[in-house]
């Protein structure tokens, strides 16, 4: 049987050296490449063609959804897991975005990773139950929550939000925080909160990342979003 082909990015050399040394001793795992930056990431994986990218969450010259997207793009059978220290909601949000597959926190045991690697190189999706909205996770990598039958409400829903409140969901979706999103449209943090307020009352959901899903569940929002994701500079 093949090798499972791997390429590591991650901005720090003594990790990368230390997870290669790790993945060496597997028989059936080969490491191809490895990437320092986002700039990086593309060209090593276009030039190996892994079965999977180890890819750190934040990287100097890069931007993980625009850099899974890339990747994607140019060879979508690439299995993307996101190795990472962070492993907040809109990290976890931003790497299901970008189509991750596996989302692995850097304190976990080697065994663990190479459980993922295996699981997600078989097809499978993995992420830790103790991560934050890991549900949300799933649900778009397994492509559950992008099925419009799923989410019946969704045009009627969407329709009656404002122009703002478009916007400002739309922003959300990219990750942005309620103090970010109010420095980019001239508003206060307090004012984005009553607008997320009446955001939720109207999609029916409870929080940010249940709302983004309902946005990227319609194909023309989600193709705007990530087109204007990736045009943005760094």
């Amino acid at each position: 049987m093949m090798p499972i082909k791997v390429v590591i990015a991650d901005d720090h050399a003594l990790f990368r050296d230390g997870l290669k040394r790790i993945l060496s001793l597997e028989k059936d795992i080969l490491v191809v490449g490895e990437a320092a930056n986002g700039n990086e990431v593309t060209t090593t994986t276009e030039h190996t063609k892994p079965d999977i990218l180890l890819l750190d969450l934040k990287m100097p010259k890069g931007d993980v959804v625009q850099n899974l997207l890339e990747v994607g793009a140019k060879n979508p059978k690439i299995r993307v897991i996101i190795l990472t220290a962070f492993s907040d909601e809109e990290s976890v949000l931003n790497a299901a975005k970008g189509g991750a597959k596996g989302f692995v926190p850097k304190g976990v045991p080697s065994t663990t990773l190479l459980q993922a690697i295996k699981a997600v190189h078989n097809g499978g999706v993995w992420i830790d139950k103790e991560i934050p909205s890991w549900e949300i996770f799933e649900e778009i990598a397994q492509g559950q929550a992008l099925a419009r039958e799923a989410i019946p409400h969704l045009d009627e829903s969407i329709r009656s939000l404002t122009k703002r409140e478009m916007e400002i969901l739309r922003l959300v979706a990219e990750g942005l925080t309620n103090e970010e999103i109010g420095k980019k449209i001239f508003i206060s943090e307090k004012t984005v909160k009553t607008h997320l307020t009446n955001i939720f009352d109207k999609l029916k959901v409870n929080n940010r990342f249940k709302a983004a899903l309902l946005l990227m569940g319609k194909p023309s929002e989600s193709h705007a979003l990530y087109s204007s994701r990736s045009g943005r500079s760094h």
